[in-house]
């Protein structure tokens, strides 16, 4: 796998462990991105999840959420996917990175258990949703609980050496986060948090998750919009109606009018 970059862009993951954020403040000390975590087995919603989405998005921060996994066997993984996905419906428009199955203890038992039950996990999820989530876990979890079959699904890694770089593990090549360290402190956070970071750039990151594509395009001195009713004939310094001129107002902002 791939090592830690001073280029990368910063994170942090929380829950409401972390208590009341100032989520502004947390984006002024550089943090680009945040894990908020969601909900735990089929019951449990963490009580600041609305809250922290909605502030964190606020603030600018690209937002990503996570589902601690109680599952101990394939049959109740529908209730715990149902469960996650009925918390992060009010806000799924404020959530940008990837949704994560957080998978830290063996209640499933035995490596080939584990391997059926986050199986059916991503799987199910994937028939409710159209996409993989992102998997969470550690070194000692992947070499004793998964195996090769997870390849092909986005890492998010807690490895906290700092020494060495990590190794390949199960089907993994590569992170797309990294969670490096338990005891970061942040602006705006009291006390310890966990940090992370992305594989790539800030502007990386942005284009994978966040892209903003431009509603129209200049070609020299024509004004092009798709399907906004402006000729391309048309030219700076023409006279145009109120109409067209609230269509390249709008255009300016990047606005549909």
């Amino acid at each position: 796998m791939q090592n830690r970059s001073s280029t990368h862009a910063k994170g942090i993951d929380i829950s409401h462990w972390q208590g009341n954020i100032n989520w502004q403040q947390v984006a002024e000390d550089s943090i680009m991105f945040a894990f908020i975590k969601a909900s735990e087995g089929s019951t449990v919603r963490d009580k600041l999840f609305l809250s922290n989405v909605k502030r964190a998005a606020t603030a600018g921060i690209l937002v990503g959420v996570y589902h601690f996994s109680r599952a101990a066997n394939p049959a109740e993984v529908k209730a715990e996917v149902d469960h996650l996905l009925s918390v992060i419906t009010p806000v799924i428009n404020d959530i940008k990175l990837p949704i994560v199955l957080d998978i830290e203890t063996k209640e499933a038992g035995s490596k080939a258990n584990t391997v059926k039950t986050v199986r059916a996990w991503v799987e199910y999820f994937k028939q409710r949703t159209g996409n993989y989530p992102m998997i969470y876990t550690f070194p000692n979890f992947i070499d004793t609980s998964l195996d090769a079959s997870f390849g092909d699904i986005k890492l998010w890694y807690a490895y906290y050496n700092q020494d060495g770089t990590p190794n390949n593990r199960g089907g993994w090549k590569e992170w797309e986060f990294l969670q490096y360290t338990s005891s970061g402190r942040v602006q705006g956070i009291s006390g310890n948090v966990d940090m992370n970071e992305y594989k790539g750039t800030e502007a990386e990151l942005r284009a994978v998750y966040d892209p903003k594509a431009p509603l129209w395009k200049e070609t020299g001195r024509q004004w092009l919009i798709d399907e906004l009713g402006i000729s391309e004939d048309w030219k700076a310094n023409d006279i145009v109606d109120i109409g067209t001129l609230g269509t390249l107002l709008s255009r300016v902002f990047n606005k549909k009018d």
